[in-house]
């Protein structure tokens, strides 16, 4: 177990956004895409409705273009997609958690 020592209050103005701190390897969109391949194989493994998978496979897409085209995710496509995925998904399934690391991911 380490020991940190802070000299003064410490509060989320002097940690970072929202009280967090990130240590080593940053969020990429590499990783999000990863993800998302991951949800998608994951929703045919499961043998989820084909509205889920198909909504996976436009998530994809759209994280695959953006990255490409190095801009911003559309955030109504990937809102919408995730929307349809996560209808009804079990607390605590590994698809929502998936899912919800990805929304941490692209709106974070």
């Amino acid at each position: 177990m380490g020991t940190f020592n802070f000299n003064g209050d410490v509060n989320a103005g002097i940690i970072g956004d929202n009280g967090t701190i990130n240590i080593g390897q940053q969020d990429t969109a590499a990783e999000t895409l990863r993800l998302a391949a991951e949800l998608a194989q994951w929703l045919r493994d499961q043998g989820a409705a084909p509205s889920r998978i198909e909504a996976a496979d436009v998530l994809h897409g759209e994280l695959d273009r953006a990255a490409q085209e190095r801009r911003r995710a559309e955030p109504g496509v990937i809102r919408r997609s995730l929307e349809t995925i996560t209808l009804g998904l079990g607390a605590g399934s590994s698809g929502l958690a998936l899912a919800q690391e990805i929304s941490r991911l692209v709106t974070g």
